[in-house]
């Protein structure tokens, strides 16, 4: 086990702060902000797609947690996801409910394949 980290983060409106990181926590922006922006960020972790063109993101995960956050939510660890562009902050129970839906929408890409399949054994265009 290693030693529990502490980093110096430059705030706008409290100066000099001290904070332990998490041992996931891959650093912190060298700029001032305000003690609320500090967060956590762990790596990207992308999920991707295999296509004709080569594998694509299709979503991207990263552990966090924000401190300071105002929302109580936030400042216990989560996992941030980005879809198209956009990121949704999750907690355990919203992992789970996508997960859930990737998987039904994981038989629905399979029922598609199958048509295929047929259409494709009976010569059809």
């Amino acid at each position: 086990m290693t030693a529990p980290r502490t980093v110096t983060v430059h705030t706008l409106d409290h100066g000099t702060l001290d904070i332990r990181c998490p041992d996931w926590c891959t650093g912190h922006e060298d700029t001032p902000q305000y003690r609320v922006d500090v967060v956590h960020v762990g790596p990207d972790e992308p999920l991707t797609l295999p296509t004709r063109r080569g594998p694509i993101t299709n979503l991207a995960t990263a552990l966090e947690v924000r401190p300071f956050a105002s929302e109580t939510f936030l400042r216990t660890p989560f996992v941030n996801v980005e879809i198209s562009g956009d990121w949704y902050p999750t907690g355990l129970a919203g992992l789970e409910a996508m997960a859930d839906v990737l998987a039904e929408q994981a038989e629905q890409l399979r029922e598609r394949a199958r048509r295929l399949a047929l259409l494709l054994h009976e010569g059809r265009r």
